[in-house]
């Protein structure tokens, strides 16, 4: 699958109702912060010309690009799961009190919320469609979100890792508008933020390898590869980016979206080790016949696995997967394929329900809840295994 075919898809959705409307507001804040956004734009080495440069490895794809849009448009049901996915409640009164240890809980696909330090980090918060508002029936979820924006307390920080509509919503930036948190974006998704109402104060715009700290923690922008746009005219207009969290409680790492590459070992090297690796994840592709995913700048399960050992993470924690269909294989074809790939590096896998909280300060408990493991199926300490393995 080339570049070529995914812009024409993207750019399908985007000519029909993607433009986002403005809030008409100007005033001094903002004409400076988009000066000052063109400023850096312009001075930083992932720019050429106002636009990022993208290194997507260039692949052939089997089947041409009509009959691809066609199975991803029209045969989607054939990837979809038989029935709603089962998730679990966040525990909203847990979560009242922030975490001085280390906890995520995971709200589907790559949207999480991180407690570490006693400070709140929601990363790529998405609570309903993954596409224009057009298009949302095909990018209905699989799983209920597991709670309401609402109920969650307000972050200190949210991250975003680029600007495509599965990884940054209109909806939820606009509730979070008016709330005392602050954006922390790739360069020039600050436009997109101020423009629902945001205001520039809230947010701040990093290039690769630049960090802020918030209380204890620090954060820090790291490289990716792969693409950006939301609509016909603004393809790859801003940064995407991987984030480093690092706090005393403990590491994480988050892929956001990205083509496998030389980067993970210079994060790993950087920043590194982990504790935690939150990387994104796709089929692989078997016996020459498949979707192949790093054309579009994903990783199939064979890279996830290659990037976790890459940025010297303990735990792995599988993302972009079951909440949506984006690609041409079945929903839980992703991390079946991961847990082969587990069983060959003696990887310490972590999957928990969409919903479910885990404290790393504890043996972690888990299970491959998506398999017919019936009633009384044991959860599995993968924690202790891994130690026993090694």
């Amino acid at each position: 699958m080339n570049t070529t075919l995914k812009t024409s898809m993207v750019a399908v959705l985007a000519a029909l109702g993607v433009v986002s409307a403005g809030s008409g507001y100007v005033s001094g804040d903002y004409v400076r912060s988009q000066d000052l956004r063109q400023e850096r734009i312009a001075s930083s080495p992932q720019f050429v010309d106002g636009k990022v440069v993208s290194n997507l490895p260039q692949v052939n794809a089997e089947e041409g690009m009509l009959k691809t849009m066609w199975k991803f448009f029209m045969q989607r049901d054939r990837y979809k799961p038989d029935s709603r996915l089962q998730y679990q409640a966040v525990d909203t009164g847990l979560l009242s009190e922030s975490s001085k240890s280390l906890r995520v809980t995971w709200l589907g696909h790559s949207s999480l919320f991180v407690e570490v330090d006693k400070t709140r980090l929601l990363i790529d918060p998405v609570f309903e469609y993954a596409a224009p508002s057009l298009f949302s029936r095909w990018f209905e979820r699989n799983v209920d979100a597991p709670v309401n924006r609402i109920e969650l307390p307000v972050p200190d920080v949210i991250l975003i890792s680029h600007d495509h509509y599965d990884h940054l919503e209109e909806s939820t930036a606009r509730y979070y508008a008016d709330k005392d948190v602050q954006f922390f974006v790739p360069l020039g998704v600050g436009s997109h933020l101020e423009k629902w109402g945001v205001k520039p104060s809230n947010i701040q715009e990093f290039d690769w390898w630049e960090s802020q700290q918030v209380n204890s923690v620090t954060i820090t922008s790291a490289p990716a590869n792969h693409n950006s746009g939301r609509g016909l005219f603004d393809s790859n207009k801003t940064l995407w980016s991987s984030w480093a969290i690092q706090a005393n409680a403990g590491s994480v790492f988050y892929s956001g979206d990205s083509a496998y590459g030389e980067h993970f070992k210079q994060i790993g090297e950087r920043l590194g080790p982990f504790d935690v690796s939150f990387i994104e994840v796709a089929a692989n592709v078997k016996n020459g016949k498949g979707y192949p995913v790093e054309g579009w700048g994903h990783m199939q399960a064979a890279h996830t696995m290659q990037a976790h050992l890459d940025v010297r993470a303990e735990k792995l924690f599988p993302v972009h997967w079951s909440t949506y269909e984006l690609f041409l294989h079945r929903w839980d074809e992703p991390v079946n394929d991961l847990i082969a790939e587990a069983e060959q590096y003696q990887a310490d896998l972590v999957t928990p329900l969409v919903g479910e909280s885990l404290d790393f300060s504890q043996p972690i408990k888990t299970a491959y809840w998506w398999q017919d493991q019936g009633e009384f199926a044991e959860w599995i300490d993968y924690s202790q295994l891994a130690q026993v393995q090694r």
